[in-house]
């Protein structure tokens, strides 16, 4: 065995004994492999036919590759099993239109707050019901783009121009002169930066004058015949590659989140993959959606980091949503009914990080809150859940810690 051979084969052992794929850093500073190592382990992915090599190029003409690790494939198939097994059906039921639009109003909410715009479920539905000339400010606007593209996408096949009709509803009146296409260009003119979460420029664009070629690929990708395995990850390559590729000179993050989306409604019989900016916004792991960004890049866009942090974090919030409506379902079975309020603090404290035993007080609790809420307020409502017996309550040092009650729901 050669010398890089007997080095990739040790990578794929490596692969084998951990959870989560090694990022370069670590295949540096833990793992001990060189550079020169990493470069020709880089050529060796491609000949090797654990890794799956996608269709879609980079603008130097190398292709997007990924392994479809355990972690993918159990996150996968784990989040697609337990919604049929929870026999739940607001979460079984994909063809009813008042369940998927209940979910493209949490999408609408969590991906604009994934870019800092906050707007609610009673804020999307009060814009929902004006006309364009009837909105007040810059943020209605958004929220009416995002509704009518997602009703556009209801109803329209992804193709090129669909895509572009898309991006115009998306961004109508909201891009600065110099943001805006070119006439009949479909795509950016010029270079552009890409902005980290810090607001620093992170990388680049590709080259522009590849965009057209590039786009093309990405629609014949999404609409060549798939096994189940790979409709299932193709929301997740979809979602990077529009990141990578940057075609406009803003609403790429959008694009990318509203093209998944579309993909996932027309092509994956399972609600499970419409978590996702939910999942991407959960204060746990946003911060952590980025490096997966930058981990794939660094890797010459071998996209394992990004698809399996994607899966990773959708199949936990699978299971917040169905202990969610384990709870809801349960209480209205004996008789009560949660206020809206009270139904969105049980969805926060099933988001919040479990650690230890699994306490948490009100300053965590507020950490996963995204309104603005008083210390009294939310002290209020975690004890009315106490009195619902959802959450248990101890008291220490003159402090309250909550619990959630996992064995009277029969939680996950």
């Amino acid at each position: 065995m050669s010398e890089s051979k007997k080095t990739f084969s040790d990578f794929l052992k490596i692969i084998n004994d951990v959870d989560e794929y090694p990022n370069l850093s670590k295949l540096r500073y833990k793992y001990f492999f060189n550079q020169s190592d990493i470069e020709e382990m880089q050529k060796l992915k491609y000949q090797n036919k654990l890794y799956s090599v996608l269709p879609l190029k980079s603008d130097t003409d190398s292709s997007l590759l990924y392994l479809f690790t355990e972690s993918i494939k159990r996150n996968l198939l784990g989040s697609v099993d337990l919604i049929v097994d929870s026999k739940i059906e607001e979460l079984n039921q994909v063809d009813n239109k008042n369940i998927i639009n209940g979910f493209i109003s949490s999408e609408i909410e969590n991906s604009l707050l994934i870019e800092g715009v906050h707007s609610s479920r009673k804020k999307i539905e009060k814009v929902s019901k004006k006309d364009y000339s009837e909105l007040t400010n810059n943020k209605e606007v958004i929220i009416k783009n995002m509704l009518e593209g997602y009703n556009f996408i209801l109803e329209n096949k992804i193709t090129i121009d669909n895509i572009y009709k898309l991006y115009n509803i998306l961004s109508h009146n909201c891009l600065k002169l110099d943001e805006k296409l070119i006439e009949e260009n479909m795509y950016r003119h010029a270079g552009v930066d890409i902005i980290g979460p810090s607001g620093i420029a992170v990388d680049s664009g590709v080259d522009y004058k590849q965009l057209p070629r590039l786009m093309e690929q990405l629609v014949e990708y999404i609409n060549i015949k798939k096994t189940r395995y790979e409709h299932l990850v193709a929301p997740h390559i979809i979602h990077y590659y529009l990141i990578y590729l940057h075609p406009y000179f803003d609403y790429n993050g959008r694009m990318s989140r509203v093209l998944s989306f579309w993909y996932t409604l027309k092509n994956v019989p399972s609600i499970s993959l419409l978590f996702t900016s939910e999942a991407i916004n959960n204060p746990k792991n946003k911060k952590y959606y980025y490096k997966a960004i930058e981990y794939s890049r660094e890797a010459n866009n071998d996209i394992t980091f990004f698809i399996e942090y994607l899966t990773k974090i959708s199949f936990e919030t699978t299971k917040s949503y169905i202990n969610f409506y384990k709870i809801i379902n349960s209480m209205l079975g004996n008789g009560m009914i949660l206020t809206n309020a009270e139904m969105n603090a049980v969805k926060t404290v099933l988001s919040i990080e479990r650690i230890g035993a699994g306490y948490f007080n009100w300053k965590k609790y507020k950490l996963y809150e995204f309104n603005d809420l008083k210390k009294q307020y939310i002290l209020r409502l975690l004890n009315k859940l106490s009195e619902y017996k959802i959450l248990l309550r101890t008291e220490r040092k003159t402090a309250y810690l909550y619990i959630i009650n996992y064995k009277k729901f029969d939680l996950l």
